[in-house]
């Protein structure tokens, strides 16, 4: 097959070069640089080190190395070539350059992410446990949905995922017991490949179960915390890499829990974390620039939160909601003039080594952006749907950002050697959440009649979204709400997907807000043909509430009405 005539290639051109040895962490350091510094390479302390009494900060992932002979381990600055640490079958080091080649490398999506590049493998050479989650995750990768028989069974490949499963959590059993940061360390490695496993086979609970924990222990460990100007407590970047790195991933997965509004089942696990004390003035690579716009969305979650709680929060008062709101879209507009104007100069934004794959990042973090203003727009009006067509133009401005990106896939070739063929999730943001949120709060039907679509062309998996889940969700709220509302009116549903909306596009009348429907949730499968469920409330005319719940039936393909509550007003 294509995909592993490209892997062989791969494999043999990693093959032909070594990893060599790297400096200590000390001796790496900027200001050892700058003093021109060579470090010894000498485990598991380097002598320039220790001669001079400095602190070694070691070569393994866990630091270490101190002035005195503590045990260290090896880091890998690029993916080792073999594993050689542990006892390995062939096949076992098969799944493993897998890993190295081509699963570590999509999985980020869009971003580089120092905890798939670097600390997995970092930890995989001396840790059996997360060397069999690796393992795991790269089974799942390489084979796909392709293990069961026609029986429900599970065949040759699916017993050995099982195996390298199984061995990953007997080998996390000791770290369990143990209190050491180290250990804690391994077992937060081992959730976030946990995590990916269960998503990439549509157990959805499962991973969800898994991050909750993950989230659990790190709001145990005593990492430094700041309280930024809204009040919001906030992780502050450590001095150890392999904490940040952790960090990140754990807060990224978080976020999509909270776009999903899932978020009520994060409470009293809140982890906003932020490497970036400040906006800087020019954004160094595309990830830097997600951190920035991610400490954004924090605050509009938490403004979100602050305007919904029933009754209001004593200490928050409607002026303060108000100031706290105009201070978010400050940060914004400041977010996005940092963004465009990094850009600019021969460095640019770093982080994606295609010409047309950093253009499609640039556009959905944009879109990112466009949501997160029409979010904080609208958020000190949660139960007012009527405040959503005040926000055309944004859902205007995000859809025709969805178009360029739209046309990016379909023109480059370049663009699917990283997304597919095979195995196109990732577990990291893409432009699922943007159009979804479209999709359910912009009333105008051309607009989300385009964000379906385009989500109905969307196969893959961005970490806890589900492309053909949201379109089904999408679609059928928007069925919902329509009704029977356009029947005698020709919508022209039958436009070209890659076109961007025109005036006459955007003439037809606005959906009655006696339409709408509001609070809607999602109860995600745990499993691939597993059923889920959409509840929502819709306004009854005698001024009271009505509460509904239907499930999907994800092998016969089709909604039922399961559950109705009314409720007074």
């Amino acid at each position: 097959m294509k995909e592993d005539a490209e892997f062989n290639q791969l494999r043999s051109s990693h093959r032909k070069g070594r990893t060599k040895a790297k400096s200590c962490h000390t001796c790496n350091s900027s200001s050892s640089r700058a003093r021109k510094v060579k470090c010894d390479e000498t485990f598991p302390a380097c002598r320039r080190c220790v001669s001079t009494g400095r602190t070694c900060g070691g070569f393994g992932v866990w630091g270490g190395g101190s002035c005195h002979a503590v045990v260290s381990r090896h880091v890998a600055a690029e993916p080792p070539s073999s594993v050689s640490l542990l006892k390995t079958t062939p096949e076992d080091k098969y799944y493993f350059e897998w890993f190295k080649c081509r699963t570590s490398r999509k999985v980020p999506g869009m971003f580089v992410l120092n905890f798939w590049s670097t600390l997995v493998f970092q930890a995989s050479l001396s840790e059996p446990a997360v060397l069999h989650a690796v393992l795991t995750f790269s089974s799942i990768h390489k084979d796909g949905d392709t293990y069961r028989k026609g029986d429900g069974s599970p065949d040759k490949q699916e017993q050995l995922m099982l195996a390298h499963y199984s061995k990953a959590i007997s080998h996390l059993k000791p770290h369990f017991s143990s209190k050491d940061r180290s250990s804690v360390r391994v077992a937060l490695i081992a959730c976030v490949l946990f995590v990916s496993v269960e998503v990439f086979r549509g157990h959805f609970k499962t991973a969800q179960a898994h991050l909750l924990n993950g989230l659990k222990v790190l709001s145990e460990m005593q990492y430094p915390f700041a309280v930024d100007s809204t009040g919001i407590l906030l992780l502050q970047s450590s001095l150890n890499r392999t904490d940040d790195w952790i960090l990140e991933m754990f807060s990224r997965l978080q976020m999509q829990l909270a776009l999903f509004n899932q978020s009520i089942q994060c409470r009293g696990i809140n982890l906003p974390y932020c490497k970036l004390e400040s906006m800087p003035p020019k954004f160094r690579s595309f990830n830097e620039a997600w951190q920035g716009l991610e400490r954004v969305f924090n605050r509009v979650l938490h403004l979100a939160n602050h305007s919904q709680q029933k009754p209001p929060l004593s200490s928050t008062s409607p002026n303060a909601l108000l100031e706290l709101q105009q201070r978010i879209k400050s940060e914004l507009a400041q977010w996005l003039c940092t963004y465009e104007s990094s850009r600019e100069g021969p460095e640019g934004l770093r982080g994606v080594f295609i010409p047309r794959l950093e253009e499609f990042t640039f556009q959905v973090l944009c879109t990112y952006h466009t949501m997160a203003n029409i979010m904080v727009d609208s958020c000190l009006s949660s139960d007012d749907e009527s405040i959503f067509d005040s926000l055309t133009e944004q859902f205007i401005v995000l859809i025709r950002l969805s178009v360029k990106n739209w046309n990016i896939r379909l023109s480059d070739r370049d663009f699917e050697v990283v997304t597919g063929p095979q195995s196109r999730s990732v577990m990291d943001i893409g432009w699922i959440p943007p159009l979804y949120y479209t999709a359910l709060k912009c009333r105008v039907h051309r607009l989300r009649l385009q964000a379906v679509k385009f989500l109905e062309y969307s196969p893959h998996r961005e970490g806890i979204w589900d492309g053909p889940i949201a379109a089904c969700v999408a679609r059928k709220v928007m069925e919902i709400e329509e009704r029977d509302f356009y029947d005698d009116i020709d919508t022209a549903d039958d436009f070209e997907i890659s076109s961007a909306p025109g005036v006459g596009d955007l003439s037809l009348p606005t959906l009655p807000q006696s339409y709408r429907i509001s609070g809607i949730k999602v109860d995600l499968p745990d499993g691939p043909t597993d059923n889920f469920f959409l509840s929502y409330k819709r306004k009854q005319g005698y001024g009271g509430w009505e509460e509904v719940t239907q499930e999907f039936n994800a092998i016969r393909r089709h909604w039922t009405e399961v559950k109705t509550k009314r409720a007074k007003a």
